[in-house]
């Protein structure tokens, strides 16, 4: 009934498993079971205990429990945690400058930060788990002669299994005997369409790959329709399944988001070490006295705080968390949180076709005549062969029946009486009813692949007339299904008796002889009327989207031209397994559609692709998939794939649906977006304080001034922290994640290079009005009556001011690259956050009595003030016209 599959790239295993289980089909029953020690009744009590012991249980050993501590080993050690650890290290152990209270501060970010991190990956983790619910616990197996459900972990090499309807595979079997057998393997093979499989001795020298033999199932596929006895060849770790599952326990390549965090890490470790050393060499060398190097211990230690973007890990980690929570609320779940980041970089999605691009289901497509024209009578014909054949209906038998129902004549069957059936059998490869019609006719309808139905029929209805079926006609017939399989139509044949039936002897297959063929009716997995517009909305976002299935190429073509996705040409698995990697690396970004793949070659796809600087996101259910997903930047799956692919998986749709993906890209590029940000605004703005602290060690030592004390800048640093606490809430402007957003550690040193010394020169212009206008001078102070404690104090305070005002309003001119509040609008929380912090600000510089301030209280302090605030005007105008000048030089912002 189903036609002779096409060879297909299928995939690989190991030569010595393949050459063995070609070995084992090529074998009969007999000698199976003795090779296995076993029999047709199953193994005995002593023979099960034997090989249990041999072989071991059927179970994969790859997954391995993730238990909390492995959650919060991973949070601690990445380079910023490491840094921070360094320095609360050094504030509690460094004689004679402990520093208890910046230790505090430090710890606790570090630790809020790694905590928050352990928690959404548990939740996440524990969530995923939930999802693990795909594939039976048990399976029939016979043993002593008795049949009972044993576990599946319990299974053994020898043991004899029987099969049904919509039971998994359990391990690598041998087939011993079946009745209408259909294997899905569409998550070994990526082919949509069930494959019949039968008993018997392999006899084509031919094959290549054991998955081609139709006397073998494997671990990982299910039964569509028919039942079967089969003995167990090979379990666990030694089956296909096992051997693919073994890809995903090696190291994973490093993603987009580890190659960017580390990049950006290493810029600001390198450039925090270099301004510490050369203000502590600084400080110390033209100081005053042999304390000044003690003193400059204290400064730079502050100082290396300062640098430090420490609230970065928490940054990071609760725009991450918080992504996480609301891409649960639309369907998805985020196993891996640092994968949010990869969403919104990702400007190439590979998926495969089946269930993403269709439906994942066959329809009756096309009921035509022998002219090619759809034809009610066919469908009918069609529909009484499937409606009275015996036993279990296969999804061709069921997609006929559906169709007749939407047709709306499923109880025409009432009109008929079945007198009697020819069953379906592989070497003839179709299947005949016999039924008498309301006029007491007695017809023989027959269903198959269609050389099969063309072998038996001499004649063909055409126009009207029966006329005879002629090699002219018989060529026309072949050309009308090349055109249906070109749209990735399988067709099936349907055709009548011409001659009169016997009535005086049962029916046999000597009467489907000298036939009248009909037409035939065309089935296919269809398009989903939702993927062209995911595509689309995909690509306008600037993802292109690639086709990687192990289907076959006519197909995956007229799916992919029906859904907006057009390849000129085709590259398939063959061709790929010619190739060197150099050289698929060179075509492999000017081809759509990938067919006939085996995960090698899905997965060296996937590295050619990244290979050409591109982020790549792979979309699998299969367990073919699960190698290329753990090779791409984003590995994505759903939760009624295999085991194997959730387990290799960073994010798990509750749809398989691409539309919810152009939503991950949005959230996983406003993630970015409110990331870079912090990083952005962060090193710009400590950059710039650090060269004002190198230019003011270099300029004040001589007079014995700190231009700010340790502690001072232990606590602008925190209220600044807190400023930017509320980013991960922040706006993000539509024309930003409109396009993918990747981490680019030049494009940050450019930006703190560039802006950066802008807050310097008014930092500068503050020093000389202070020093030179209000005449803080320290110890050479012009103003009478005051202490040189009094001017450095107020010097002291009068820069705290200024740079937490400039820092202030850094946050809202760097943080678009519109004019703020005209073209673009913070987010409440941000305002709110910038409110808290000027008042806080303000409260320690005016406020008597504070340690470690002096107060800008007096009459005289408020022209300083005013002048602060000219000064800090001064600064948002020149920032906005830099921002204006480095958009132009450079082309971008962000």
């Amino acid at each position: 009934m189903a036609k002779t599959p096409k060879k297909k790239r299928l995939p690989q295993i190991s030569t010595e498993l393949n050459q063995s289980l070609l070995n084992d089909a090529k074998k009969s029953n007999e000698e199976i079971l003795e090779s296995l020690n076993t029999s047709i009744n199953g193994l005995n009590s002593e023979q099960y205990e034997q090989h249990r012991d041999k072989y071991g249980p059927n179970t994969l050993g790859t997954r391995k429990q993730h238990q909390w501590y492995h959650s919060l080993f991973d949070a601690f050690i990445n380079p910023f945690s490491i840094i921070l650890m360094v320095i609360a290290i050094l504030d509690a152990t460094i004689p004679g400058i402990r520093d208890w209270f910046s230790f505090g501060i430090v710890l606790g970010i570090l630790f809020l930060t790694c905590f928050i991190r352990m928690f959404q990956e548990i939740r996440s983790d524990r969530a995923s788990e939930r999802l693990n619910d795909m594939i039976e616990t048990t399976t029939a197996v016979e043993r002593n002669g008795e049949r009972s459900e044993k576990p599946i972990d319990e299974i053994v090499p020898g043991d004899i299994i029987h099969l049904a309807a919509g039971d998994m595979i359990p391990a690598d079997l041998m087939i011993l005997s079946t009745k209408d057998l259909f294997i899905t393997q569409s998550a070994l093979t990526g082919e949509s369409e069930p494959v019949e499989k039968i008993p018997g001795i392999l006899k084509d020298k031919n094959y290549q790959s054991a998955l081609e033999v139709n006397n073998l199932c494997f671990m990982g596929t299910s039964v569509s329709s028919g039942t079967a006895k089969a003995v167990v060849l090979n379990t666990g770790n030694n089956t296909f399944f096992g051997r693919i599952a073994r890809t995903i326990t090696k190291k994973r390549p490093k993603t987009n988001f580890d190659k960017g965090i580390k990049a950006v890490s290493l810029l600001l470790l390198i450039t925090t070490i270099i301004m510490v050393i050369v203000v502590f060499v600084l400080q110390g060398a033209l100081g005053q006295g042999t304390d000044s190097w003690l003193k400059g211990i204290t400064f730079t230690l502050a100082l290396a705080v300062g640098l430090t973007p420490e609230l970065l890990p928490m940054i990071v980690t609760v725009n991450l968390a918080k992504e996480a929570f609301r891409l649960s609320k639309q369907k998805t779940i985020v196993k891996n949180i640092n994968s949010i980041q990869n969403f919104g970089a990702m400007d190439v999605l590979c998926t495969d076709k089946t269930g993403t691009l269709t439906e994942d289901r066959i329809v009756l497509e096309r009921h035509i005549n022998v002219e090619g024209k759809d034809d009610r009578r066919v469908l009918i014909y069609g529909y009484l062969n499937s409606y009275f054949q015996t036993g279990l209906k296969n999804l061709l038998d069921l997609a006929i029946i559906d169709k007749a129902k939407q047709e709306g004549f499923e109880n025409s069957y009432n009109q008929f009486d079945k007198i009697d059936e020819i069953p379906f059998d592989f070497q003839r490869r179709r299947m005949s009813v016999i039924v008498k019609d309301p006029n007491g006719k007695t017809q023989l309808i027959t269903k198959g692949a269609l050389e099969e139905i063309l072998s038996i029929c001499d004649y063909a209805e055409y126009k009207g007339d029966v006329i005879k079926l002629d090699n002219r006609l018989r060529d026309q017939v072949r050309k009308t299904v090349a055109l249906l399989n070109e749209q990735g139509m399988r067709v099936i044949a349907i055709a009548t008796n011409h001659k009169n039936l016997p009535t005086d002897r049962p029916f046999n297959i000597k009467d489907e002889d000298g036939m009248k063929l009909i037409g035939y009716v065309a089935l296919l997995d269809p398009p989903k009327l939702s993927a062209r517009k995911a595509i689309l909305d995909l690509q306008k976002r600037g993802v292109q989207v690639k086709v990687l299935t192990g289907d076959n190429d006519l197909v995956a073509k007229y799916v992919c031209n029906h859904v907006g996705l057009k390849g000129k040409k085709i590259l398939l698995g063959s061709d790929i397994e010619q190739m060197s990697q150099d050289e698929l690396e060179k075509k492999v970004m000017a081809i759509t559609i990938f067919a006939r793949l085996s995960p090698e070659q899905k997965s060296r796809v996937v590295l050619a692709i990244k290979t050409n600087k591109h982020i790549v996101g792979f979309m699998g259910d299969g367990i073919n998939d699960a190698a290329a997903m753990r090779v791409a930047d984003l590995g994505i799956s759903v939760d009624t794939a295999v085991d194997i692919a959730k387990e290799s998986a960073d994010i798990i749709l509750l749809e398989k649906d691409l539309t919810i993906l152009g939503n991950g890209c949005v959230e996983g590029r406003k993630t970015y977006a409110n990331i870079i940000k912090y990083i952005k605004m962060t090193v710009s703005s400590n950059f710039g304080n650090m060269l004002s602290m190198l230019v003011a060690s270099i300029w004040l030592s001589r007079f014995g001034i700190l231009p700010m004390r340790p502690e001072q800048i232990l606590i602008l640093n925190l209220i600044y922290d807190f400023a930017q606490m509320a980013m991960p809430w922040d706006n993000v402007d539509s024309d930003f994640y409109n396009k993918p957003r990747n981490w680019n550690a030049r494009s940050i040193l450019k930006f703190m290079l560039f802006l950066g010394p802008v807050s310097s020169i008014f930092d500068i212009a503050t020093f000389l009005v202070m020093f030179y206008v209000m005449g803080w001078q320290g110890n050479h102070t012009q103003i009478s009556g005051m202490t040189t404690e009094q001017a450095v104090g107020l010097f002291q305070t009068g820069w705290f001011l200024e740079s937490l005002l400039t820092q202030s309003a850094v946050i809202i001119i760097l943080r678009s690259n519109k004019f703020p509040f005209h073209n673009t609008m913070p987010s409440l929380p941000v305002v709110l956050s910038l409110t808290v912090t000027l008042l806080i600000g303000f409260v320690l510089t005016l406020t008597p009595g504070l340690k470690i301030f002096s107060p800008l209280s007096e009459p005289n302090d408020a022209i300083m003030i005013g002048y602060i605030m000219a000064i800090v005007g001064g600064y948002i105008v020149t920032a906005q016209l830099a921002k204006v000048v480095y958009i132009k030089l450079f082309h971008s912002w962000l």
